[in-house]
């Protein structure tokens, strides 16, 4: 366990106000089949020897522990999707839109929910191959444009 800060605050495990510690553990689990070794990030009341998530907190751990079933198996990490899509100046939407997936594709893989292979050898394409994207951006602008300018 490793502490990352400290404050003074009412502590929902033990109703006391008290220093309440924010920590760093290495948690185990096993997601899809696969164990996988991820950090999580828990406050800690040190007077019932107890951990406590946060929603926040809850959020953050589930990104960890699925990033951590990416890493395992060869897909792309959350972060590194993001580094794609912001690599090309594109919002969330758009970039799912570009590449004529559903609406939120992107936000729910920058988020929360793990991509299967075949979208992940997209994305690594788009990575590795500007050229490519930019003739998937220049069909899709032509396409939308096409469609709207008719309405």
């Amino acid at each position: 366990m490793k502490k990352i800060k400290s404050e003074k605050k009412l502590c929902l495990i033990c109703m006391e106000e008290h220093e309440v510690d924010t920590v760093e553990v290495i948690d185990n689990e096993i997601y899809k089949g696969e164990e996988v070794e991820f950090k999580s990030i828990y406050e800690y009341c040190f007077h019932a020897d107890e951990y406590l998530e946060t929603e926040e907190m809850i959020k953050a751990n589930s990104l960890s522990m699925k990033d951590a079933y990416r890493k395992k198996v060869g897909l792309l990490t959350s972060s590194e999707i993001i580094n794609i899509r912001e690599k090309y100046g594109v919002s969330q939407k758009d970039f799912s839109e570009i590449l004529d997936w559903g609406r939120a594709t992107i936000t729910r893989y920058e988020n929360h929910q793990v991509q299967d292979r075949a979208h992940d050898d997209v994305l690594r394409k788009i990575d590795s191959d500007p050229k490519w994207f930019l003739d998937v951006d220049r069909h899709f602008i032509y396409y939308y444009n096409t469609y709207y300018s008719s309405k």
